[in-house]
């Protein structure tokens, strides 16, 4: 059997050549192309654990909203294309994509608008919606754990442990679902029909074990081997807590609650009930009715005196009812709350 490949029956030289410029340049366009899409080498100061301080507005007047106030939202961000993102207690890992200065991980696209060896800002980016934007502010946590000094005794293998501070300096769950008191209540299994209350204390080294767990309150002391119990499962899914640099042994002490108070004070829930009147002034102001959207908007000012939006509303109103005083005061007070845009209307109308 006689049998040729395509090259060897290339018979004169100008073919090869041919060929050899088509194979390089179909490894050319590959080239390109795998380039155009895969993404840019992150900058070395973004590699750092960083430890949000604060969320802002673009123009960078403060947000007074419960969302944008949770002090445990953290990243890490590593350099093998993956980070880890700190909230509620619990770490989760995801795969980040960096170009053109956007950090896009899960559903999130930030930009970076500042970054440097002491701050990070990022501006979240919703196309759809872009009244929606905000920027994190973050500070390496090594900086910021230089702001605080926490409570610290030696442990009998004569290594420091810390004690928990909330928020600061704290082992994370790595559970993407449950949190930790969830986890461990449900492997408790403390009958419904019962109540009772339990103060749980345990060490999570700095090599991620749960080390000395043990019940130092308890209402029913029957079951306290059984909590110990759940809370030992949970070995494996911590990872340590880290303190200026360093990964560290850290007492933690859980609470449980299980309906051993009665009777439970029911409270006004002021926030929900100032959105309500909120948007009660939205709607009579839009309908040219401003007594009314005066009287919503004060009355969620009223209920939530953070409210920000109701100030500008109960202005607004103000002004087209020929009150510039009370639309001055609005204004006054919105500069005192850190809103940017109120310097500029207290300029128009109060001077």
């Amino acid at each position: 059997m006689h049998f040729k490949s395509t090259f060897f029956r290339m018979r004169t030289p100008s073919t090869f050549i041919c060929f050899l410029k088509q194979f390089f340049l179909l490894l050319l366009l590959n080239v390109f192309c795998f380039s155009a899409f895969s993404q840019e080498k992150p900058p070395k100061l973004l590699l750092n654990y960083w430890k949000k301080t604060e969320i802002t507005a673009p123009d960078g007047s403060k947000i007074y909203l419960m969302a944008y106030e949770d002090k445990s939202f953290d990243l890490k961000i590593l350099d093998d294309d993956s980070l880890l993102l700190f909230k509620e207690n619990r770490v989760t890992k995801y795969k980040y994509f960096y170009k053109d200065s956007v950090l896009i991980f899960k559903d999130f696209r930030f930009k970076v608008l500042k970054l440097s060896d002491i701050g990070l800002d990022l501006q979240f980016i919703r196309v759809k919606d872009p009244s929606m934007a905000f920027v994190i502010h973050f500070e390496p946590k090594k900086l910021y754990d230089l702001t605080y000094t926490p409570g610290s005794y030696t442990a009998q293998n004569g290594e420091p442990v810390y004690k928990v501070v909330y928020g600061k300096l704290e082992p994370v769950f790595k559970d993407s679902v449950e949190s930790p008191i969830d986890f461990i209540l449900k492997r408790f299994a403390f009958p419904e029909f019962k109540k009772g209350g339990f103060v749980t204390s345990f060490v999570v080294t700095k090599s991620g074990e749960v080390r000395a767990a043990k019940v130092i309150a308890s209402s029913k002391n029957r079951y306290n081997r059984k909590l110990v119990k759940a809370v030992n499962s949970t070995h494996g899914k911590w990872q340590p807590a880290e303190f200026r640099g360093e990964k560290v042994n850290v007492a933690v002490e859980f609470d449980f609650n299980l309906g051993y108070i009665d009777s439970v004070e029911k409270k006004v829930d002021s926030v929900l009930y100032s959105l309500e009147f909120l948007g009660c002034a939205r709607k009579a102001n839009l309908l040219g009715t401003y007594s009314v959207s005066l009287s919503c908007a004060k009355s969620a000012i009223d209920y939530n005196p953070f409210n920000v939006e109701a100030y500008y509303l109960h202005a607004e109103a103000s002004l087209s009812l020929r009150n510039k005083r009370a639309a001055c005061n609005d204004y006054y007070k919105l500069i005192l709350l850190g809103q940017k845009k109120a310097e500029a209307l207290y300029e128009k109308h109060c001077k």
